[in-house]
């Protein structure tokens, strides 16, 4: 109820707002305002979600501009045509961005996507046989109801678009998109063994993000009705960043809130007296949120001192500043410096973080009962379905050599269908390399890996997971700001058809897959004992927890082959029982399972055929009776023979 309340004052507050400031100018920043706030959903796309730093947006932006520009002075189309078209070919130079950019990731990214605009800005600039050069292109506002839209009329169609673009992009980043998009950025390794492909989906991202780049460049063509080359330099891609980061990022208000500060910010500083009443407003309210934070014991006065005392100075320093002309960038750069060192979560983060630290943490737990009624089993595909002759997995003279190591060294293992076979060793001796080998992070210097009778090797990881080989990692990988919910829906990834368009428009496709998806995720949760902690982030979650949830994920790909490396590491007697009782559920289900381990007691309660490792070579191999009493194997663990 609260949220429509909120819904119905937005609404309302977009169509009187050029009815009561009705002066053009002011009409004119709202409508710059939400324009901006286009671009910044698609911009937290790349930014927020895929961990990405983009610095081509302006371009990109420009490209949208230059779209609508173009179409309308050289073919006359109308409005409504060269709005989706300035998308298209937006999405197009996007695509063209993502390619070569992605090959490369930190300030080298950030480097190529710089250049990327700069390009676009001088070809715009340079092809003025088509975009009239530094000479720019005057557009008329479209015409509606047969006249030429006024500055009101014209506010009200932005501010459509802004609605529709705020809901696509809403469920584009709560649908399966999203949580790839946002599972990569956590953990890419763990993202490609989910069967998400990394690459396939930061292309996508940057796509969809230009598309909207390219809508809010169109609209903004038609707000200014003259656009030229210099619009879109390096400042303009700076201030979408910042813009990001200030408002606060994985956040649509977020993005309102930035588009306002980029917006406003540099109009705030050519009054001297809105200025002073700004900086006053503000001393104040970091002043007794600091208060209110060091009685709750949420932070102490040494951390609060410097941005206490900075805005009190800042205040003070308007009243004693007679004019601010000369002052105007100096303070611009202290404020965005202060704003981002301060607040690394933006202000939508610093918010909720700071009423949930004075609300105190609360249990979060939920009933699933009503959402998933049958046998948690059933949530597991029984792999026995797939069973055919000879083992599952055949690794035959495998080789991996890193410069002159040996990692492995001409190994050979036969997984059995339906076991649990261990895989042991000393450190060093090349377990987690063979993990590694098996999912296709490394590939192997020669033999072969043979699963289901198909080779393995060469395929990327994200293929072998969808193949049927799932996997938990030795240092817990999972997607620490999701809840336990949202990871396991990234293992239920594969099981999604719909499209772009069906997400878009919530079609009966995609939300019978995510209904289904979503019961899935529940039942695999209480399969590990989970549901009661399905909202919970991942990274709050105790590190036992961690373990399971992590099984259950892998467990969402729906494996023949699951495999577990060290999974008792780290846990506690209590845990390590719920973890061996977990393992033979699953392998009762017909799930066959590798499993690394140190622990000794798991390995030889459950397994049923062990491997032992040792500087990359096989010593030894049998029954966990055999290798307890093997000289070889004893010798590789406690360092001399046995007696």
């Amino acid at each position: 109820m609260t949220k429509l309340i909120g819904l119905l004052i937005a609404v309302a507050g977009l169509v009187a707002f050029p009815l009561v400031f009705d002066n053009p100018y002011y009409i004119h920043l709202g409508t710059t305002i939400l324009i901006y706030t286009i671009l910044l959903f698609g911009l937290d796309i790349v930014v927020g979600y895929t961990g990405q730093v983009s610095l081509g947006h302006a371009g990109l932006f420009g490209v949208g501009s230059y779209t609508a520009g173009v179409l309308m002075l050289k073919l006359g189309l109308p409005f409504y045509l060269t709005l989706p078209a300035a998308i298209i070919v937006t999405s197009f130079f996007g695509g063209l961005l993502a390619l070569p950019a992605l090959k490369v990731v930190g300030p080298y990214l950030a480097m190529v996507t710089l250049a990327f605009g700069t390009i676009l800005q001088i070809l715009i600039n340079e092809m003025d046989f088509l975009t009239e050069g530094p000479m720019g292109i005057t557009i008329k506002k479209p015409f509606i109801f047969g006249h030429e839209a006024t500055e009101q009329e014209y506010f009200w169609m932005v501010a459509l678009g802004m609605a529709i673009a705020l809901i696509v992009v809403h469920r584009i980043l709560k649908s399966q998109l999203g949580r790839a998009f946002e599972a990569l950025r956590d953990s890419p390794v763990a993202c490609d063994c989910m069967g998400v492909s990394v690459y396939r989906y930061k292309v996508y991202a940057f796509v969809i993000s230009a598309g909207f780049a390219g809508l809010a460049g169109a609209l903004y063509s038609y707000s200014e009705r003259y656009i030229s080359p210099n619009t879109y330099n390096n400042e303009l891609t700076v201030l979408f960043l910042l813009a990001i980061i200030m408002g606060g990022r994985k956040s649509r208000l977020g993005a309102i809130i930035g588009a306002v500060i980029i917006v406003m910010l540099p109009k705030l500083l050519d009054d001297i007296n809105l200025f002073r009443i700004v900086a006053l407003s503000l001393a104040v309210l970091v002043t007794l949120g600091s208060i209110l934070a060091v009685n709750r014991q949420i932070s102490t006065p040494k951390k609060l001192a410097i941005p206490v005392i900075g805005t009190i100075g800042l205040a003070l320093f308007s009243f004693w500043l007679n004019q601010i002309t000369d002052w105007r960038l100096s303070i611009f750069g202290v404020m965005i410096l202060l704003v981002v060192y301060y607040l690394q979560d933006g202000i939508v983060g610093f918010v909720r973080n700071f009423s949930g630290a004075l609300q105190g943490s609360k249990s979060r737990t939920i009933d699933v009962s009503h959402l998933y009624g049958n046998n948690p089993l059933d949530v597991i595909q029984n792999a026995a379905n797939h069973s055919g002759n000879g083992p599952i997995l055949d690794v035959k003279k495998v080789l991996m050599q890193f410069g002159g190591l040996k990692a492995i060294n001409n190994v050979d293992i036969r997984i059995a269908r339906g076991t649990i076979h261990g895989l042991i060793g000393p450190n060093g001796s090349g377990k987690s390399t063979m993990m590694n080998v098996l999912t296709g992070i490394y590939v192997p210097t020669d033999g072969e890996v043979l699963f289901e009778n198909n080779s393995v090797v060469g395929k990327t990881s994200s293929d072998i997971a969808l193949s049927g080989i799932a996997r938990t990692f030795q240092n817990v990988q999972l997607f620490g700001e999701m809840t336990a919910l949202e990871n396991i829906l990234v293992g239920l990834h594969h099981t999604f058809k719909s499209t772009l368009l069906d997400v878009s428009l919530h079609l009966p496709r995609y939300k019978k897959e995510e209904q289904f998806a979503r019961e899935r995720a529940f039942g695999l949760l209480k399969f590990v004992g989970l549901d009661s902690l399905a909202t919970e982030e991942a990274r709050n979650l105790p590190y036992g927890k961690q373990r399971m949830l992590e099984i259950a994920r892998a467990l969402a790909l729906d494996p023949n082959l699951l495999l577990l490396d060290e999974p008792a590491a780290g846990l506690t007697a209590p845990d390590i029982k719920e973890l061996l009782a977990v393992i033979r559920k699953i392998r009762d289900h017909g799930i066959t399972i590798i499993l690394i381990e140190h622990h000794m007691e798991v390995v030889m309660s459950v397994c049923d055929q062990i491997s032992v490792l040792d500087f990359g070579q096989k010593i030894a191999e049998g029954k966990p009776a055999e290798i307890q009493s093997n000289e070889k194997v004893i010798e590789a663990y406690l360092g001399g023979s046995a007696t």
